[in-house]
């Protein structure tokens, strides 16, 4: 039931921000966001999966490509663990930009960002270019903390 009413929340807040229904955000909000971002990508990554997970929501989901959703920071650590070890490739990341930050209210918020990098075989060969996108839903806490509750992804292809 919980989880219905924040996904009806989540819509009705969303139509809102479409409608222009929400104001603005304030320079510091969007600074928060971005802090937030700079902090996971940079500590949160290096880690490890764990440390990586630990800045989503206790019950945050991601929504693997082609895969079923993933619920919880535990499932979500071990999903990554699971997914390093048996990936063919390393990735080595050359930029990202933040595509889209929009403000549902001023808790909510909605980021959308591209990865774009390079593929490298573990068993050896040439590398292969990549883009990928993202799509978050961020919620902020009462300690004035942003979470991740949802993350999306997909494959740009070439």
């Amino acid at each position: 039931m919980r989880s219905r009413v924040r996904a009806t929340h989540i819509v009705a807040c969303g139509m809102m921000a479409l409608a222009g229904g929400v104001d603005a955000q304030s320079t510091a909000d969007s600074a928060s966001v971005r802090a937030f971002y700079g902090e996971w990508m940079g500590t949160g990554v290096r880690g490890g999966p764990a440390s990586y997970a630990s800045y989503y929501a206790t019950d945050g989901r991601i929504l693997p490509p082609n895969a079923q959703p993933v619920t919880g920071r535990d499932a979500i650590a071990e999903w990554m663990r699971r997914a390093q070890a048996e990936s063919q490739y390393t990735t080595r990341p050359t930029g990202i930009t933040s595509d889209e930050m929009r403000f549902l209210t001023s808790d909510w918020v909605v980021f959308r960002s591209t990865l774009r990098g390079e593929r490298v075989p573990k068993a050896g060969g040439e590398a292969t270019p990549f883009e990928t996108k993202y799509f978050d839903l961020l919620h902020r806490r009462s300690s004035s903390k942003w979470e991740v509750v949802y993350r999306m992804w997909s494959d740009n292809l070439p």
